[in-house]
């Protein structure tokens, strides 16, 4: 375009040709400039149907918008980070997975596992949030008919209690609930399949079932988000088997400007033992839930 610019000018007449460069520089002048602007430019993904209420938000964005733990963690780095232009957009996760391989656009999403495709397909930062796998979160009131079902470690043997009709539970359907639990579940016709991934914390909270697998963060989330739920008393366990802390990351599509955010947010967690970017996902979690997921955190892999 700047080629074809500078043919035309040459070929007016003199007197034209003073006023001409001016336009000349100012046209060149807006491109780089717009340039500029789209590789500093991050669009960050947020997942659609997560919690509506937060206590902060980045500058320019509305108080009350999706913020789940992840969420609290963007907003840290975002506040931080003030050599890019961040924008928002709220995306499913099919969306999610399909921008994150747009490589002329920085997109990034905050609360990500690494999987073999996305790490062919992405860029992350090193780890950001450290969570406690999924668990059967029962009703209080419910608690003692759970005792057949648990190990000499107070852990669920989660084949067990599926197959028990007495108690009634409820799971997302076509959600990955992992190598330890969708085994279980694929084996059984119950429990009760749901399509909406906040549907089953709402049934739980509502009394209609008994017990629901979720991460205790993500009901509680949702319990805070929403002040009409029941606040129906509940306690979590942990499932039988191997267990590990669930680590996830920023995950960014493979553009300049996303190799930059990511070193800048690298170098902002190097020294934060405190790490305040997970606070808002720990005061989700009761005592003995944060005991459990350090006790993860430090167990030998």
């Amino acid at each position: 375009m700047g080629g074809a610019i500078v043919r035309v000018v040459a070929y007016l007449p003199d007197l034209m040709k003073p006023s001409c460069n001016l336009l000349l520089i100012a046209v060149v002048s807006v491109c780089f400039t717009g340039l500029a602007a789209a590789q500093s430019r991050v669009v960050w993904l947020s997942l659609e149907g997560a919690p509506q209420r937060q206590a902060s938000a980045a500058p320019g964005e509305k108080a009350v918008m999706p913020a789940g733990p992840g969420e609290q963690a963007r907003i840290w780095f975002v506040q931080r980070l003030p050599g890019f232009r961040h924008e928002r957009d709220i995306a499913s996760v099919a969306r999610i997975e399909k921008s994150i391989t747009d490589d002329s656009e920085t997109y990034c999403y905050a609360n990500a596992l690494r999987t073999p495709w996305r790490e062919a397909n992405a860029l992350f930062s090193e780890p950001v949030l450290h969570r406690l796998p999924s668990r059967v979160i029962i009703r209080a009131d419910r608690q003692s008919l759970l005792k057949p079902h648990l190990n000499a470690d107070g852990q669920v043997r989660l084949r067990s209690l599926i197959d028990d009709t007495k108690l009634q539970g409820a799971v997302t359907s076509q959600r990955n609930y992992g190598p330890l639990i969708d085994p279980a579940l694929s084996a059984s016709s119950g429990p009760q399949r749901v399509t909406h991934y906040d549907t089953p914390g709402r049934m739980l909270m509502a009394r209609h079932i008994d017990w629901i697998i979720s991460e205790p963060a993500t009901l509680a989330g949702f319990i805070q988000s929403d002040p009409a739920l029941p606040r129906t008393p509940t306690r979590s366990h942990e499932i039988a088997g191997p267990a590990a802390a669930v680590v996830t990351y920023v995950m960014c599509s493979r553009t300049p400007t996303a190799r930059r955010l990511l070193e800048d947010l690298n170098r902002l967690m190097v020294g934060r033992a405190d790490r305040p970017w997970e606070r808002p996902y720990l005061e989700l979690l009761d005592a003995r839930e944060r005991g459990d997921l350090t006790r993860l955190i430090q167990k030998p892999r």
